[in-house]
């Protein structure tokens, strides 16, 4: 039998169901919001970042994962961004990662590495240098690393008008799992 009246407005079977008390319908608000308001603050806490940035203009591309990237681009060797990838043989050319966040610290350090990659068009090395920041033993501020650098000096064995691979990776030292891939092709003019 369904009866309704004044304490039980929708109506309930009063054989097989017991109505709940405000006091028990509060204290289950309570409880799921608390759960939720912790799972939402578990995942904002976590520093994970993934994602792609390509420049149309120079052909930059880049992959990242663990850290954030605001911007990438190419530069001249003055660190000014460039608009191609011709790049005049003889000149310095430089990957530039800016907004780089989420290193792992330790003792108030960061610790950057950077492997750079130079190929010609049949995949023989040019230049392979397996961390260009070696040297720097002592770490860095995370305000120091917010912007990286890949530089490669262009000349010898390199050749005008042949197209040569960069592929370059930074990566955290005390976290090998985070890191930025950039891969573009360069042409010597």
């Amino acid at each position: 039998m369904i009866e309704l009246n004044k304490d039980n407005i929708t109506g309930t079977n009063t054989r097989n169901k017991k109505q709940l008390s405000p006091v028990k319908i509060n204290i289950m608000y309570k409880v799921s919001s608390f759960i939720f308001s912790i799972y939402i603050l578990l995942l904002c806490s976590c520093n994970f970042s993934k994602g792609v940035k390509k420049d149309l203009s120079t052909g930059l591309s880049i992959s990242y994962n663990g850290f954030t990237v605001e911007e990438a681009y190419l530069a001249d060797g003055d660190g000014n961004r460039v608009s191609s990838n011709g790049i005049t043989l003889g000149s310095k050319i430089s990957v530039m990662a800016s907004g780089v966040d989420y290193f792992e610290e330790k003792n108030g350090k960061v610790f950057p590495g950077c492997s750079i990659l130079l190929t010609d068009k049949n995949k023989k090395e040019v230049l392979n240098l397996p961390d260009a920041f070696a040297d720097m033993t002592g770490g860095t501020t995370a305000a120091e690393a917010r912007l990286l650098r890949a530089s490669v000096n262009t000349g010898d064995p390199m050749v005008v008008g042949e197209t040569y691979h960069l592929h370059i990776r930074f990566y955290d030292k005390n976290n090998k799992d985070n890191e930025i891939v950039g891969d573009v092709d360069l042409l010597m003019k």
